[in-house]
């Protein structure tokens, strides 16, 4: 049996951290995309991801940084896509989100076997997001289904 290595829970710590600024930084979009319902939904999938590995943390006692701090750090990535229309930054993710997913499966092959459901869980939101992303561009009305569906798992 996989024991946890240290690598292992400071990558875990890192990625549970980086979904609370993610959801901070969708939020923080608001202000800049008309479509707010639709950056609501993707910062409430970042929330359902981090609490998804929460138990992860309990079990290793992993301590996060206040989430204010990881709050401010989400908020300071907006400036990065504020200059984007709602089609380049659809773009975006659909050409940048799947690196979040190697980095997520590198993870899973560090963790001990009996990690895997809440990684998959933590991996699988940005496989919503991605199909959100392309349902976007290809100007499907029922975009939002995937990030819904994962909501709802």
């Amino acid at each position: 049996m996989m024991r946890a290595t240290d690598k292992y829970l400071k990558t875990l710590l890192s990625y549970y951290e980086e979904e609370i600024e993610g959801e901070a930084y969708f939020y923080g979009l608001i202000d800049h995309f008309e479509e707010q319902e639709k950056l609501t939904v993707l910062a409430r999938v970042e929330r359902h991801a981090a609490t998804s590995v929460v138990p992860l943390l309990e079990k290793y006692d992993l301590v996060p940084r206040d989430e204010s701090e990881l709050k401010t750090r989400g908020e300071s990535y907006v400036g990065r896509h504020a200059s984007f229309d709602w089609f380049e930054f659809m773009t975006y993710i659909v050409k940048r989100y799947p690196d979040y997913l190697e980095d997520f499966t590198a993870l899973k092959r560090m963790a001990p076997e009996g990690d895997l459901y809440a990684l998959n869980i933590l991996m699988d939101h940005e496989v919503a997001a991605i199909e959100f992303a392309k349902r976007e561009l290809a100007g499907d009305p029922d975009s939002l289904a995937p990030l819904y569906d994962y909501l709802h798992q």
